[in-house]
């Protein structure tokens, strides 16, 4: 009897378990969503299904985790050591794809090719008066006069006017700052996110949310400033030359959105920013010249950041392998790196290790191509002086 329970004990000591998890990104923000342990893997597999399908809906990113753990009743959980198997994530078709474990998870997405955008979220002028409304029956809860939170929150009345008759697009850090002295009790922060939800199109959202993950970002552009480094002027004339007949309020939800992209910049550890852009970037004169020369400035400014790589491409150099074709690759702490490209009807990401490959070889010869970057500040100073001393 004492020998058979000691092999017993033996066995399972020697024996595992299935640890399972779920990962969620929403509104830019990561969490860990349901988990648990099972005593088989099948088990364990048909809970991450269950769990993806359950956190299935519009604006949630979500991926699985599935390990192997020694089964130690004795020890705590805390002292586990892990073996990750497989990763998982919902395909566009509600499916779940199971990946090994050095795959992020994430499943290639691409833009509808014909049809009209869509995009995620309610209607902005609907959600415009949903947020202004709440903002007014805090702020007469309070006892405040418009003028009152226009001074404590260091902005013109005419400002909390505009917001309160949904008539203005508020930044995330006036609904941030309204919502605390309100007493507003996180509700002006929560409903923030529903005014950018239809920013951007279905598609490019989950790029958004790959660039809140990753830990650097390698980026070549031949047409535009990268969005992460545009001024708010620059970034408007872009999408009011872009969307001729969208209305002023619509073209404010996209600046609102792209600006609220670069908080990431602003992070204790930011990731690793390394653009290569065409000196033809540089010398478009996006918005006038008022606008390009404050761009500029800007360029300048972000160059000098610890972890922001800026170099230009001269037009002395005639060939390279970007062409003129833009793309981007986010890099993470786990799993490999994530290709963006992106045309004039859309864009694709995907983590196929053969692109990656060519993608990476080619960014690595446009940097040995371009403009050291202090030279390339030096460029960039140097076109300023141009333009601030020419025509418009």
């Amino acid at each position: 009897m004492t020998g058979s329970m000691g092999r017993s004990s033996s066995a399972l000591e020697h024996s595992h378990l299935y640890a399972w998890e779920v990962h969620q990104v929403c509104d830019s923000r990561h969490q860990q969503g349901p988990c648990g342990t099972c005593a088989t893997e099948q088990s364990a597999r048909a809970c991450v299904e269950a769990a993806l399908s359950a956190a299935a809906r519009p604006g949630v990113h979500s991926w699985g985790l599935l390990s192997r753990v020694p089964a130690a009743p004795r020890q705590p959980k805390s002292s586990w050591l892990s073996t990750p198997i497989a990763r998982a994530a919902l395909g566009p078709d509600g499916t779940v794809a199971w990946q090994p474990p050095a795959g992020r998870g994430l499943v290639p997405v691409r833009a509808p090719e014909a049809g009209p955008t869509q995009s995620r979220g309610e209607n902005l002028p609907r959600a415009l008066a949903r947020f202004g409304g709440t903002v007014q029956r805090y702020r007469l809860a309070a006892g405040l006069a418009r003028r009152e939170v226009a001074e404590r929150l260091r902005c013109a009345e005419a400002e909390v006017e505009r917001v309160e008759n949904a008539e203005g697009m508020p930044s995330r850090g006036f609904a941030v700052e309204a919502d605390r002295l309100l007493g507003a009790d996180g509700a002006l922060a929560a409903l923030w996110p529903s005014l950018v939800k239809s920013a951007y199109p279905d598609w490019f959202w989950q790029v958004i949310e790959l660039e809140q993950q990753a830990s650097f970002v390698q980026e070549f552009e031949t047409v535009a400033i990268p969005g992460l480094l545009q001024t708010e002027a620059y970034a408007r004339a872009v999408f009011t030359t872009a969307h001729p007949v969208a209305p002023a309020l619509q073209i404010e939800q996209y600046v609102t959105a792209r600006l609220d992209r670069q908080r990431i910049l602003e992070r204790r550890d930011p990731p690793r920013i390394m653009i290569t852009l065409d000196e033809a970037v540089l010398r478009r004169r996006v918005g006038g010249s008022r606008t390009m020369s404050e761009q500029l400035g800007h360029l300048v400014t972000l160059a000098e950041l610890p972890k922001v790589h800026l170099q230009v491409i001269p037009f002395s150099v005639r060939e390279h392998p970007g062409g003129m074709t833009p793309f981007r690759i986010m890099g993470f702490r786990e799993g490999p790196d994530v290709l963006y490209g992106e045309s004039f009807i859309g864009g694709q990401v995907t983590n196929d290790a053969h692109q990656l490959r060519q993608h990476q070889l080619a960014f690595n010869l446009i940097q040995a191509n371009a403009l050291s970057p202090q030279d390339s500040r030096t460029l960039m100073s140097r076109l300023r002086k141009e333009i601030d001393g020419g025509p418009d």
